[in-house]
């Protein structure tokens, strides 16, 4: 991809994420804080860590590990979102939080800088995803660990199918991965994946939308409902979505989350 096609996608992002700034902030902060404890006890934080957290959105996983290390960093290339962090980490009274303007995949830090970094729910926005993860193996420190969590494609679900939806949804998106896809990616890094843990989280299909800025009657919900609810009889999407139980009602569906620690050796 080129340098002014990754600009280009660096533009919508912080379109989309300036645009569902309160939404979004409103819905990770509550419904992912779990998440990111979850992965806190799997990354095993010390006192004496220095975290990063990559594309950091309104703080989630760097508010939630800042109790357990010495110092948290978010970086995030939308300003909506750094404004979120730093007026939550305010209210909060954490003390050893700092947040920065940065893209994933040229990190403004210098090499060994963390000893852990945490990147969520990211990796699919992004048109360069090897640079960004051998971005983290390069701020971390040997012994380091990364730790990953994002979307997947389960099977029996097509990559193509999820991405044509989720683009649908979302143009900032770019490609989910299945999870040897997300492996491999890492691994390629020269990282060791210590631990890998797949979660299935029902959804609601009319929040999913709202987080994204969309609502029922306009194009995009329209289009994308329609792609959704052609996959159900063969779930080739790998959403798993269920019938709603009137047309036209809304349903669930199901995303499906991979949990990943990896050591830099």
């Amino acid at each position: 991809m080129t340098e002014e096609k990754g600009h280009e996608q660096l533009d919508r992002i912080q379109d989309r994420f300036t645009r569902t700034a309160e939404a979004f902030s409103t819905f990770v902060l509550q419904k992912r804080s779990a998440d990111a404890d979850r992965l806190a006890d799997m990354a095993g934080p010390k006192a004496t860590d220095r975290m990063l957290d990559a594309a950091c959105g309104p703080g989630t996983y760097a508010l939630r590990f800042a109790p357990r290390v010495r110092a948290a960093v978010g970086l995030d290339y939308t300003p909506a979102m750094l404004a979120k962090a730093r007026a939550v980490a305010d209210e909060s009274g954490l003390t050893n939080t700092s947040f920065a303007r940065g893209d994933v995949t040229s990190i403004p830090f210098r090499n060994a800088s963390f000893n852990i970094l945490t990147c969520g729910f990211c990796i699919h926005h992004l048109a360069k995803p090897a640079e960004a993860v051998r971005e983290f193996a390069r701020v971390l420190t040997r012994r380091g660990r990364l730790a990953l969590m994002d979307l997947i494609v389960p099977e029996p679900g097509r990559p193509q199918v999820n991405n044509r939806i989720e683009i649908a949804r979302d143009p900032s998106h770019v490609h989910t991965h299945t999870q040897p896809e997300l492996l491999r990616l890492v691994e390629g890094a020269g990282l060791r994946v210590n631990a890998a843990e797949r979660v299935e989280s029902p959804r609601s299909f009319d929040h999913w939308m709202h987080v994204a800025g969309s609502a029922p009657g306009d194009a995009t919900y329209q289009e994308t409902r329609r792609l959704m609810e052609a996959t159900v009889d063969d779930d080739s999407a790998g959403f798993h979505p269920r019938s709603p139980a009137v047309p036209g009602a809304d349903f669930e569906y199901t995303q499906t989350v991979l949990y990943l620690i990896a050591e830099k050796v």
